[in-house]
C-alpha cells in the first residue's frame, strides 16, 4: 500500500496530500475567476480582448494576465511577501500565476526598485515571482528566462500606494532607464500588483524606445477601478 506525508493548508488548515504550492486545491478553486478585459486585465461582464476604456484610453502594453484581484486570501499572501520579508511565498504565489499563461514571452523583466528601497527591504519580490516564472513556464516549447539587469530604477521615487493617478504619472518621471540591448521582440513585466497601471506603462515606453514590440504583464493581482484610478 502507497503512504504519503500529509502536510496542512496554509489557508484553511486543513490537511490535504503533496501539493506545488502551500494551499490546498479546494482553497485555489475558491479564488474568483470574473471575465476580464484581456489587455488591461480589469473586470468586465463579459470576457472580451479589448474593452470600451481599452479602445478609447489603451495602456502602452498589449495583455495582461493576473490570478485575480487584491482579495483575500491573495491580498493576505502579497502583504507578507511584499511586507514581512516572506519572499519565499513568491514560489506559491508564481506557481498560481504561471497556470493563466498559455504562451509566455522569451524574456520576463521584473519592474526594479530603487537601491535605497532595495536596500531598506533586502530584497525584489518581482525578482523572486520573475525567478519562478522562468522555471514554471519553461519547457520543451517554450524558453523563458528572467533577466533582473535590462532595466535599472535611477530615481527614487515615493511610494506608489495612496497616491493618486496623476499623482502616480508624475511621481515616476525619469525613473526607469534601460540599460542594455534587448534582442527580444516579446517580453513581459512581472510585478505583485497592478493598480492604476502607471508604473507599468512607463517601463512600456522605455521597452518601445529599445525595440520591443510586444508587451505583456504578469501580476499576481490586478486592483479594479477606484475614485484614485
Amino acid at each position: 500500500m502507497q503512504s504519503f506525508s500529509v502536510s496542512h493548508c496554509d489557508h484553511c488548515r486543513l490537511a490535504m496530500p503533496p501539493s506545488e504550492t502551500i494551499w490546498c486545491q479546494r482553497c485555489i478553486a475558491l479564488i474568483p475567476t470574473p471575465p476580464r478585459c484581456q489587455q488591461c486585465g480589469l473586470q468586465t461582464e463579459h470576457d472580451t480582448e479589448v474593452c470600451g476604456e481599452c479602445l478609447t484610453h489603451p495602456p502602452q502594453w498589449d495583455r495582461l494576465f493576473c490570478v485575480s484581484d487584491y482579495i483575500d486570501p491573495l491580498r493576505e499572501y502579497v502583504g507578507k511577501l511584499k511586507y514581512a520579508q516572506q519572499f519565499w511565498l513568491a514560489q506559491d504565489l508564481g506557481v498560481l500565476l504561471s497556470k493563466h499563461i498559455a504562451e509566455p514571452a522569451p524574456l520576463i523583466i521584473p519592474v526594479p526598485l530603487h537601491w535605497k528601497r532595495l536596500w531598506w527591504r533586502s530584497y525584489n519580490q518581482s525578482d523572486h515571482l520573475g525567478w519562478t516564472l522562468e522555471r514554471e513556464l519553461s519547457d520543451k516549447k517554450h524558453l523563458t528566462r528572467c533577466d533582473t539587469k535590462i532595466i535599472k530604477r535611477i530615481k527614487a521615487t515615493r511610494p506608489q500606494q495612496g497616491l493618486s493617478r496623476s499623482f502616480r504619472q508624475t511621481n515616476l518621471l525619469g525613473a526607469f532607464k534601460v540599460m542594455k540591448p534587448i534582442k527580444e521582440k516579446h517580453v513581459a513585466i512581472v510585478d505583485d500588483v497592478v493598480t492604476t497601471g502607471a508604473t507599468i506603462n512607463l517601463l512600456c515606453v522605455e521597452l518601445r524606445k529599445a525595440g520591443v514590440e510586444r508587451i505583456d504583464v504578469y501580476t499576481i493581482c490586478r486592483t479594479g477601478r477606484s475614485k484614485n484610478n
